[in-house]
């Protein structure tokens, strides 16, 4: 069974000068046989961090959950704690504030890539192994507008049918979202993803009494800041609602193992983003590389990628900063715990080599994009120039 869950926003223009004003937002709500659409009319950009960017209160004209505003409180403080120069508190205020009795049903609804983590989550729950924490999955939400585009269709069309057919074997029904978020409204994917990921899980409640999201990193390694992360994610929750971040107590490697183990369905498995466009993995970028040695790790055979990673092609992975050393470094881990034996482990202690040898390069590229992004006015410029 598939619903639809199309999410548009309207208005959204820059504002400059106008710090003092609160940024207004309203929806509207139109249902539809197998569809409800959703139209944000704020006349900003985004919602929580344009607010703190631009630092303006918001105000929303309808009702809001005191307890999703309580942690939204808390949210800001993390945030302009972590990256003081990019976001300011502001307040926030509603035409009215409600809370309901928090349901004991269980039920969740799972955002779902079709990646290791997504399967992950879903399988440690349908198969029970969550323990006290299992949730039962009545839905999971496949979103065309984040790493897919929304003009994307005939890749978006092969990542569903991957989706649809691991969905089909585990027993959970889908749910597609589309939404220009990303596109139009999110200034700082890195950092504000998470925001985005949750409005769109939101949507499911009443369906379900929980959302669920795939964990990134795992607690030995809590990367902040980074817009998904352990600590900030449950502030985007509400007493009736609470958002949940799956598998962060298991590395990535761990997370391949559990699902070998369980004999779930991975050969439609979607890790790629860097060649999204595919809706298939390309296999010899970065995440595609390192999800190969995953499986490697825990002495799988990887699947479902196009090119299979030669030994060069690990030792010279891609990288974008020193911390990529840390992935690399916790497959070798899992293999040691496993005895696992193989070229491959000196191929990846080459490529984390190589890593801190241009350490310097990354860093430098690393902090010139930031200060770019900083600013604004310069950052949008050149981003709509790279698009032409």
């Amino acid at each position: 069974m598939t619903a639809n869950l199309f999410s548009s926003f309207r208005n959204a223009k820059p504002v400059d000068g106008k710090a003092a004003l609160p940024l207004n937002l309203t929806v509207e709500e139109v249902f539809e046989e197998g569809m409800v659409t959703r139209t944000l009319n704020l006349d900003g950009q985004e919602i929580i961090f344009t607010a703190m960017r631009l630092r303006r209160p918001l105000h929303v004209h309808g009702p809001v959950s005191r307890s999703l505003l309580a942690n939204l409180e808390e949210f800001q403080e993390a945030w302009t704690t972590w990256l003081p120069a990019h976001y300011g508190i502001v307040s926030i205020t509603a035409a009215s504030e409600i809370e309901t009795q928090p349901s004991r049903r269980d039920r969740a609804a799972f955002a779902f890539s079709g990646g290791i983590d997504a399967t992950y989550s879903l399988v440690r729950h349908t198969t029970g192994s969550a323990g006290r924490r299992t949730l039962k999955p009545v839905v999971a939400a496949l979103i065309k507008g984040f790493d897919i585009g929304l003009a994307d269709d005939a890749a978006f069309a092969i990542a569903q049918r991957g989706a649809e057919a691991t969905l089909e074997r585990i027993g959970v029904p889908i749910a597609i979202i589309e939404t220009n978020w990303k596109s139009d409204l999110c200034y700082d994917w890195r950092m504000e993803h998470a925001t985005g990921l949750a409005a769109c899980m939101v949507q499911f409640a009443g369906l379900a009494d929980a959302a669920v999201i795939g964990g990134d990193e795992g607690y030995d390694k809590v990367d902040i800041p980074w817009g998904s992360n352990a600590v900030s994610n449950p502030l985007l929750s509400s007493d009736t609602m609470p958002l949940r971040t799956e598998g962060s107590g298991f590395t990535r490697s761990e997370r391949v193992g559990f699902l070998v183990e369980q004999n779930a369905p991975m050969d439609h498995l979607r890790v790629c983003w860097e060649n999204a466009q595919t809706g298939s993995n390309c296999g010899i970028c970065e995440k595609c590389i390192r999800s190969q040695l995953n499986f490697l790790a825990v002495g799988a055979e990887p699947r479902g990628f196009e090119k299979r990673a030669n030994w060069w092609r690990v030792a010279t992975i891609p990288s974008r900063s020193l911390g990529d050393n840390y992935f690399l470094n916790e497959t070798l881990a899992a293999a040691k715990r496993r005895g696992i034996k193989g070229a491959w482990r000196y191929a990846v202690m080459a490529g984390m080599a190589k890593n801190i040898l241009l350490a310097p390069k990354t860093s430098l590229t690393r902090a010139i994009k930031n200060a770019i992004r900083r600013n604004e006015p310069l950052y949008r410029r050149l981003k709509k120039a790279f698009k032409k």
